[in-house]
């Protein structure tokens, strides 16, 4: 019986000592997907030609996939480095911190509008913030709540960006 006693108390010690959290749960490969709807309001109606372009416009999301990477920079501060590529061939690259299971990312820019809007001028400009903070769940999939924020200038109208209930899941590989 005296010597089941530090058997126990070593195999709980091992035991509670292998739950991952922080960077180590996070340190990996992800595939993922985005979706959501983003609110595009004109700061003007009236381009250059004298065309009404519409004050508010709803699009939805294209579905962003792609690849993501999470490395460790600094274990001691749970601080790690993320690697978007997308497929579309964009590549953003931001910095982020864990907290147990929960990930915070640094804003990082998009220079691409990933929304398709029916209007028949193309975006000649786009600057997009984008911050993120994001769960863990069954130590293998991330649910990001993403915000963007910015603008982009179709014809001569610039339009402000605001998103509605974005998120992106990624799926470790």
């Amino acid at each position: 019986m005296k010597r089941f006693i530090p058997i126990l108390i070593c195999c709980l010690i091992a035991l509670s000592s292998c739950h991952k959290s922080g960077v180590n749960l996070f340190a990996g490969d992800y595939s993922f997907k985005t979706s959501g709807e983003l609110s595009i309001t004109a700061q003007a109606v009236i381009d250059s030609s004298n065309i009404v372009i519409p004050a508010v416009l709803n699009a939805n999301l294209s579905n962003d996939i792609g690849q993501l990477n999470i490395c460790v920079s600094d274990k001691k501060n749970d601080e790690v480095i993320v690697v978007f590529n997308y497929l579309n061939g964009d590549v953003v690259v931001t910095n982020g911190t864990c907290d147990g299971k929960n990930i915070y990312l640094d804003d990082y820019q998009r220079n691409t509008l990933p929304v398709s809007i029916n209007i028949p001028l193309t975006p000649s400009s786009t600057y997009i913030t984008v911050s993120a903070s994001g769960q863990m769940y069954d130590d293998n999939m991330i649910v990001f709540d993403m915000n963007y924020n910015g603008s982009v200038t179709i014809g001569s109208v610039t339009y402000k960006i605001k998103d509605k209930d974005i998120k992106m899941v990624a799926y470790r590989n």
